[in-house]
């Protein structure tokens, strides 16, 4: 039965999933102005331009029909395409009626328009006051007979963990090959609602669909043995002690850290872990960009103690002087303070004369933007961030015009930047672990303190951030921008207090136990892809995390807390 409607003042395509055939599909497009509805529904879509349906789609459409029997009696209206997040293809919606949900809940899939591969279903749960929710075992039995359905013979996809959440039971598939599992962009997902239905598929970006040759992948009949793999891992020391400090303090307060192992090189910076070892050589598995991590080095800074707080203008003045040589006195400079949800306080001085109309507030985000055709000597901004309530400083920023990207002087930016850290640390002997974090045309130099040769990080911290960060100018050498985010007092545990790192290892081992993997790494610049056999934590097998966002400071995805032992794990 083919039959056109009107929906969204639009005639659409709408197909009893019963009558479909494999043949081309048309509707008129969803997007664009829209159009007044004739009379004559059908007589309306010959004026308008069809948009042809691929063979393909209506296919993907038959298949999963098949395996989600309840669909055969809905409704097929094709919502046109979609653009993610997450997801790109051809949308679908299976409707009760022949007219699409105003409040958008709708029973909804996702194909491939080329291959009509299923991307992603989305059926709307229902509920029950008593949920029953099928056993794990039939959960995870469901859930490999529709992938397995959706595939070509050959895939093999085998059922791990199951979580529980937002009242859906999903059950997490892993591809294997050669009875070796894949590393986790081919992971599938499949969620059943509190009465035991099927209401939810996902695969990353496509992926399970797949097709890897077998030849492609080294075999796995040469490679360490799991105990020898372990013994390995043990020896390659794979955890650093570090001491953490909560990602919110007071500055005012004393600040206590605690410790904790991390897995080195992190857990999600890369498609395995960062220790992984290679499953052949037994060393550790070095990633096709690790050669682009920049080393980090320990010095010894011998800090002058100087207080850099600022409560009045004429303070704030006086510190930029001091600090960086700048004089103010000839500069419009614009005050005030915001309140932040946490209960922390800033206060803003700026100096510099900015486009006519900018109000105060919006001056901290024009930095560095001058009017066209300014003077020289206009051409100079500059922002001092305090804390309100002590004046601490917190944030140094200055634009003097002098932006020109060229390949700078490193050498003689570290210096400046460690003649600066001098006088910004506590009085002393101060051992700094310190990266360029910036590329050939910008220094940009992180400085963590170290305790008893144990770094000190702030939870949340991403790379380019420490708790002195020193930007300098590419062609002057000069100091561009200055970010301070470390405590006025911080409290760290003895070392002692800390278990052996033998014990954490075996405490990380027994969560997430070493697991043979094929690791794909892709040339960045051809795309082509290389396999690779390593033994690494099971963790990626076993649990659903997101590579999104930037590069950590320190990866606290899977750390131990170092006094109890306890495996912590952040989704």
């Amino acid at each position: 039965m083919i039959q056109v409607v009107p929906i969204m003042k639009k005639p659409v395509l709408c197909v009893m999933t019963t009558a479909l055939v494999a043949v081309s599909l048309y509707t008129t497009p969803l997007a664009g102005a829209s159009v007044q509805i004739a009379s004559d529904p059908v007589a309306n879509v010959r004026t308008q331009a069809v948009v042809a349906i691929p063979v393909q789609v209506s296919k993907g459409v038959q298949q999963l029909v098949r395996l989600v029997p309840e669909l055969s009696k809905r409704y097929v209206i094709f919502g046109g395409e979609v653009d993610g997040p997450g997801v790109s293809g051809v949308q679908v919606i299976f409707s009760k009626t022949t007219v699409r949900a105003e409040d958008g809940k709708e029973d909804k899939a996702i194909f491939d328009p080329e291959t009509g591969n299923l991307l992603a279903l989305n059926l709307e749960p229902n509920s029950l006051l008593k949920p029953a929710f099928p056993t794990d075992q039939q959960a995870k039995a469901r859930a490999q007979a529709f992938v397995t359905g959706l595939q070509s013979p050959g895939n093999t996809y085998q059922p791990r963990e199951i979580t529980r959440a937002e009242g859906l039971m999903t059950v997490r598939m892993v591809r294997k090959l050669n009875n070796v599992v894949l590393d986790d962009q081919y992971d599938a997902l499949v969620s059943f609602d509190g009465t035991g239905r099927l209401v939810s598929f996902r695969t990353f970006d496509g992926r399970l669909y797949d097709k890897i040759s077998l030849t492609s992948l080294p075999s796995p009949q040469r490679v360490l043995s799991a105990q020898q793999a372990l013994m390995r891992f043990k020896e390659s020391h794979p955890l650093e002690l570090v001491y953490l400090l909560p990602e919110q303090f007071e500055r005012t307060n004393s600040v206590e850290a605690s410790l904790a192992y991390v897995v080195k090189d992190g857990i999600i910076n890369h498609p395995y872990t960062g220790s992984a070892l290679d499953a052949a050589s037994g060393g550790r598995l070095i990633d096709l960009s690790s050669s682009n991590r920049r080393p980090v080095q320990t010095i010894n800074i011998i800090g002058t103690g100087e207080k850099w707080s600022a409560q009045n203008d004429k303070q704030a003045g006086d510190l930029v002087r001091i600090l960086v040589r700048k004089e103010t006195d000839k500069l419009p400079l614009s005050t005030f303070e915001e309140k932040y949800g946490d209960g922390e306080e800033r206060r803003f001085f700026i100096w510099g004369q900015f486009a006519e109309g900018t109000n105060d507030q919006d001056k901290k985000y024009k930095i560095g933007e001058f009017t066209p055709g300014s003077s020289k000597d206009k051409r100079l901004h500059i922002l001092l961030e305090t804390d309100a309530k002590t004046g601490q400083m917190l944030r140094l920023v200055i634009k003097d015009g002098n932006d020109i990207t060229i390949k700078t002087d490193k050498k003689r930016d570290w210096k400046e930047a460690e003649s600066l850290l001098k006088r910004l640390v506590p009085s002393g002997t101060n051992q700094m672990r310190m990266r360029d974090v910036g590329d050939e045309t910008y220094t940009l130099i992180t400085a963590d303190p170290l305790i008893n040769g144990i770094p000190v990080y702030r939870m949340g911290q991403w790379e380019e951030q420490g708790m002195y960060s020193l930007q300098m100018n590419s062609v002057t050498g000069a100091l561009e921008e200055l970010t301070m985010d470390s405590p006025s007092s911080l409290i760290a545990p003895a070392r002692s207090k800390a278990i052996a790192e033998k014990v954490a290892v075996d405490q990380l081992l027994k969560v997430f136990p070493l697991e043979l993997t094929y690791i794909h790494q892709k040339n960045l610049h051809t795309g082509e892809i290389s396999w690779k056999l390593g033994y690494d934590l099971s963790f990626r097998q076993t649990r659903s995390h997101c590579f999104c966002g930037g590069e950590a400071k320190v990866d606290l995805t899977v750390y131990l807390d170092a006094v109890t032992g306890k495996v912590i794990v952040n989704e």
